[in-house]
């Protein structure tokens, strides 16, 4: 096939052109060029005239990354060298800026649910901020979304809102019901004869569905490979509609970055004043006992030797103190992990572990949180990157709770060695007298609690600042601006279209009219475009049936199924021919209905015939042979399940016992790939041992790749081609 391609080009490009002739010919269709020049000019005059103009604005912004601000990260030299995901961190940000939820923000504080256009006799204009008409109030029916509805003013502060064909009068300030939802409409002008426009098209949108068109429309893009900043792009076709929307956008990207930030110290503080009420109660209750005990005994001071050892052992309580707080700290946290194993929230980590390992797991353990509700809010929960980022939180907050285990363990070791130290002590006191012993330890008791709660005091001091200077990752570095420079449409740019379509138009279309005879006739229109030999001839059959071939037939139709027949085995050169491709250029052209009567022929001469249903789009073997479409297995089942046998696939065809047919299945998604797959080629192995004649009824070569890839399946291709079709829906 591609040999007779090229034979035709070589001979197409060996003859001559006329020049002369070919410029006579054109200047008979002059009248082209006087229809279509003017035609032209005229709509791109028509196009220019009424066309709104759109602007773009554009902001640029820098992410800030304050955790690694002023350090080389393992990511950042891994990209120095070209490895790594350095800008995985930006596409987050880039998803995040472009996501409804927050675009929602910007909606609701701009109001953008509501559009309003001012009518005019040229072209109608978006007003934005401009309209003198308002809607303050909006309350829409359960399930309504948008609302389109056009209002004319009226005398003394009335309208009318035509909706659905049909007028409601309404008064501004006033509530007004529709079909839609109840309206309150305002109008800021002097008066209705100082207003330009009389009549607006007002477009009504939820929140929901004026955010997700809107963030489609926001293009964002990094400012170069090496740079954290972005740069955002807004079209619109008022300027400072677009200008607002950046600058808001960026405003609530930084508040909700504030809102992900604060949990992690909320969650902290919660935790401090649950712990600072419990330590509140006990303190109290532990200096009441001291003041009591001193009241009840009239003891002022303890003798030297008490106050001494009392001293050593405050210094060894502080110790076991700190350690305490630590494992007291570390309970608290493992607790809350064990208690969210379902659930992902933010750990407290402002409480001022000694062990640095530990603070950095629970510090990347909150920043994957950030990630995860970024990732979120982008892509959904149902998202593969979601899985993968619950895993990773998993396994962190396993090895999390294995090192406060290990760290533990490693405490508990000093706490008792402290404890050892303190027994000591503790004997010494047994000589004191028994008063001032039982004071020495309620002192105990009362200087570990108050440490304690002075240490919770501060740290709930450090998160409450920590809280209140939190601020936002992007800086704006350039502000969106006004320019009022339209971007399109472009009108040096429309006149030039519109001059060289009205002058190649009608000079290709007169090149076509004259040039091209865009029918087959006959054969010689075959037999000159290529150099493959014409198989036969078969008439059109007016009969409703679709085997026109049986053994006792002597129809016209039918003598040519038998001629063809013949002149397959002179083609074939001396070699015979045990599978044979069937295709055409397009649907239509009879391939289906030939490959069914030629298989039949081949039947009635005592052969072992199978048509094999390859055309997987759009089969029509089973209508032909009065099978349900698709209501039986096929070749689509036997490719993709292993366990599909060949006779679970394979039917006798009831016109004739020897012919055969394998259905084409259920329509698959992916056609082109399913036929390269091994195990259609083990198939065609084991069909050339059962039949002696096997038709592959293939799908058009000219729509599709599916019958070149079957090439190497048959050993002979049959080309359909339908008299009277044009040759320009062949190419």
């Amino acid at each position: 096939m591609e040999n007779n391609f090229n034979n035709h080009l070589e001979t197409n490009q060996d003859e001559d052109i006329d020049i002369r002739r070919l410029i006579g010919r054109l200047l008979k269709y002059w009248y082209l060029l006087v229809i279509f020049l003017p035609l032209s000019l005229s709509i791109a005059y028509v196009y220019l005239r009424y066309t709104n103009p759109v602007f773009e604005s554009s902001t640029i912004v820098l992410i800030k990354d304050e955790k690694e601000s002023g350090k080389l990260s393992e990511e950042q030299i891994l990209s120095e060298i070209g490895l790594g995901q350095s800008n995985k961190k930006i596409d987050n940000e880039i998803l995040v800026f472009q996501s409804s939820l927050l675009m929602k923000e910007v909606v609701e504080k701009l109001q953008l649910e509501f559009t309003y256009i001012g009518k005019g006799r040229v072209r109608n204009a978006d007003l934005y901020i401009a309209s003198p008409v308002k809607i303050t109030n909006w309350v829409p029916k359960k399930g309504v979304e948008a609302v389109d509805f056009e209002l004319e003013l009226k005398d003394a502060g009335m309208f009318v809102i035509m909706y659905n064909d049909v007028e409601y009068k309404g008064e501004f300030g006033k509530t007004i019901f529709i079909p839609a939802g109840s309206l309150n409409i305002t109008f800021s002008g002097d008066g209705i004869n100082n207003n330009t426009r009389e009549k607006f098209e007002i477009k009504l949108r939820t929140s929901e569905t004026a955010a997700i068109s809107l963030s489609k429309n926001i293009k964002v893009e990094q400012e170069g490979k090496k740079t954290s900043a972005l740069r955002l792009r807004l079209e619109d076709p008022v300027a400072q509609r677009a200008t607002d929307v950046l600058n808001e956008l960026v405003n609530a990207y930084n508040r909700q970055v504030i809102i992900e930030k604060n949990k992690v110290y909320e969650n902290t503080l919660r935790f401090i004043d649950e712990r600072i009420t419990l330590l509140t109660q006990e303190l109290n209750q532990v200096e009441g006992e001291a003041e009591s005990y001193k009241s009840k005994f009239s003891m002022v001071d303890m003798s030297a030797e008490g106050s001494m050892i009392l001293t050593e052992i405050a210094e060894y309580r502080k110790e076991l103190t700190e350690t305490d707080v630590q494992l007291e700290i570390l309970n608290s946290i493992e607790a809350f992990l064990n208690s969210n194993k379902e659930n992902f929230e933010f750990v407290p980590t402002n409480l001022s572990l000694n062990n640095l390992t530990l603070t950095g797991l629970l510090q990347r353990f909150n920043t994957l949180l950030e990630e995860r509700a970024v990732l979120m809010a982008t892509v959904g929960s149902g998202h593969p990157n979601m899985s993968l980022m619950n895993k990773q939180l998993s396994n962190l907050r396993l090895t999390i709770i294995d090192n406060i285990k290990s760290i533990k363990k490693d405490l508990l070791i000093v706490q008792n060695s402290t404890k050892t130290q303190n027994f000591n002590l503790q004997k010494r006191l047994q000589s004191l007298p028994a008063r001032e012993r039982e004071l020495v330890e309620i002192e105990r008791q009362k200087a570990i609690k108050e440490n304690l709660y002075v240490f919770l005091l501060q740290k709930r001091e450090e998160t409450a600042l920590s809280l209140a200077v939190a601020s936002g990752s992007a800086l704006v570095i350039e502000p969106a601006r006004n320019t009022n420079i339209p971007i399109k449409p472009k009108p040096n740019m429309i006149w030039l279209i519109a001059l060289g379509l009205g002058l190649l138009l009608p000079m290709a279309l007169a090149y076509l009219l004259d040039m091209f005879n865009d029918k087959i006739e006959t054969e010689s229109d075959i037999a000159s475009g290529t150099s493959t030999p014409v198989a036969g001839i078969v008439a059109f059959s007016s009969k409703k049936e679709s085997v026109v071939v049986h053994s006792h037939s002597r129809s016209a139709i039918a003598e040519m199924f038998r001629l063809l027949r013949a002149n397959l085995n002179f083609i074939a050169s001396g070699h015979s021919i045990q599978t044979l491709l069937m295709t055409s250029s397009i649907s239509g052209e009879g391939k289906s209905f030939i490959a069914l009567n030629l298989g039949m022929t081949q039947a009635i001469s005592g052969k072992k015939v199978l048509i094999l249903e390859l055309d997987l789009r759009k089969p029509k073997q089973e209508l032909y042979i009065g099978m349900e479409e698709r209501s039986k297995m096929g070749i689509s089942n036997y490719i993709v399940d292993e366990h599909v046998s060949l006779n679970d696939i394979i039917q006798q065809i009831p016109q004739h016992e020897n012919m055969y047919v394998i259905a084409s299945g259920p329509k698959p998604p992916n056609p082109g790939e399913l036929i390269l797959s091994p195990r259609l080629r083990e198939l065609m192995l084991e069909l050339r041992e059962k039949f002696d004649f096997i038709i592959l009824d293939a799908p058009p070569v000219g729509l599709v790749a599916d019958a070149l890839q079957l090439a190497d399946l048959a050993d002979a291709s049959l080309y359909v081609v339908r008299q009277a079709w044009l040759w320009l829906r062949l190419l």
